[in-house]
C-alpha cells in the first residue's frame, strides 16, 4: 500500500506544477503552440546582411543569429549598428535573425595557398590555382605559371579562410 501512494504522490504533483506553469517562459508547450511558435519564425523578417563569415548562433531550432563580421560600414538594413571589438573604425551589426545565417562573404569555399595581412581580422586573398574560378569571384584572372588555370584575386575582410585539401592528404599521406 505504501509503494501506490510514492509513486501517485509525484504524478499530481508534476501535474500541478505544469498547470501551475502554463503561463511562464520555462512551460511545456503542447504541440499545438509549438507550432505557432515555428510559423513565427518562419515569418521573421529578412537578415539584415546578405552574407556573413563570423555568425555567432545559439543551439535552438531555429537558431537566433549575429553576423560578427567587421565593415566599414554597416549595410542599409541594419538596424543597431556598433563599433567593433577592437575600437577601429570598422563596425558590426548587432541586429539578430532567427534562422540560417546565410552564405559566407569570401569569394570561395576553401583555399590551400592563402595569402593574409597580418592585421586582425586579416585581409585575404587565395592564390590556388584552379580549372574555373568560383561564381562568387568578381577578379578572376589567369595564373602566371600556368595560363590554363585561373586565379581568383579578389581579397575579403575576415577570419583565415579553411584548407579545401586535408592536411594528411596534402602531405602525401594516405
Amino acid at each position: 500500500m505504501g509503494m501506490k501512494r510514492c509513486v501517485v504522490v509525484p504524478s499530481i504533483l508534476l501535474m500541478l506544477a505544469l498547470l501551475v506553469a502554463g503561463d511562464e517562459v520555462g512551460a511545456i508547450l503542447l504541440p499545438s503552440q509549438a507550432k505557432d511558435e515555428a510559423a513565427m519564425a518562419m515569418a521573421a523578417p529578412k537578415r539584415p546582411w546578405k552574407c556573413c563569415d563570423r555568425a555567432l548562433c545559439t543551439r535552438s531550432l531555429p537558431p537566433i543569429c549575429t553576423c560578427m563580421d567587421e565593415l566599414f560600414e554597416c549595410p542599409s538594413t541594419c538596424k543597431a549598428c556598433g563599433p567593433s571589438i577592437d575600437g577601429l573604425s570598422r563596425h558590426v551589426c548587432q541586429d539578430q535573425h532567427v534562422g540560417d545565417p546565410g552564405p559566407i562573404c569570401r569569394p570561395w569555399e576553401c583555399c590551400d595557398l592563402p595569402s593574409c595581412t597580418r592585421s586582425y581580422p586579416p585581409t585575404c586573398r587565395c592564390m590556388d590555382e584552379v580549372d574555373k574560378c568560383a561564381p562568387t569571384c568578381k577578379s578572376c584572372l589567369p595564373s602566371r605559371s600556368r595560363p590554363s588555370r585561373r586565379v581568383c584575386i579578389d581579397s575579403y575582410f575576415g577570419p583565415f579562410p579553411p584548407a579545401c585539401t586535408p592536411k594528411v592528404v596534402a602531405a602525401g599521406g594516405n
